[in-house]
């Protein structure tokens, strides 16, 4: 129950961080860019930042911390870690494995590193916190009536999209 509680999590927040980037590249660039590595319209780096965050909170954060102030801190500056970590993870493994550099937050701000910066993973994992705050709990009932043959159906789904795309598009 909880994989597939947490796939179907990863799969609404991939469809969410697929809008939330579109419309970050329209802003950004004036046009509509697509950048996306998968086919279909998620981009998992966002849904993977967000349930890791929802993970922590759920086993870690909520258990121990009472105080609604200091949990809200905790949420917060867990979404900022859990989202620098898929950056992190995202851009150098697909770097190692295919020799190509994702995206540079340098381009728009002074940082050292190119997929993990400060202001845009600091912006990004409040955007995760505001998420899991007030999304997140509409989310978890939803995924309580989802059928579970659906669960399947896009399971394979996305994973036909990650062999496809892996081997034998990149």
């Amino acid at each position: 129950m909880k994989l597939k509680k947490y796939f179907l999590y990863l799969i609404i927040y991939s469809i969410g961080g697929f809008i939330l980037e579109k419309i970050i590249n329209i802003i950004a660039y004036k046009e509509y860019v697509d950048n996306s590595i998968l086919i279909g319209p998620y981009q998992p780096l966002y849904g993977s930042g967000v349930v890791m965050a929802i993970i922590v909170y759920d086993l870690f954060i909520s258990k121990r911390i009472k105080n609604k102030v200091v949990l809200n801190i905790a949420l917060v500056v867990t979404a900022i870690i859990t989202t620098a970590i898929a950056e992190a993870a995202t851009g150098y493994g697909f770097e190692y494995l295919y020799g190509e550099i994702l995206w540079d937050y340098s381009e728009f701000f002074p940082c050292n590193l190119y997929y993990v910066c400060w202001i845009p993973t600091s912006l990004f994992g409040i955007v995760g916190y505001l998420v899991i705050k007030y999304i997140h709990p509409i989310v978890e009932n939803l995924i309580n009536v989802f059928p579970k043959y659906m669960v399947y159906i896009l399971f394979v789904i996305f994973g036909v999209d990650i062999i496809i795309t892996f081997f034998f598009i990149l």
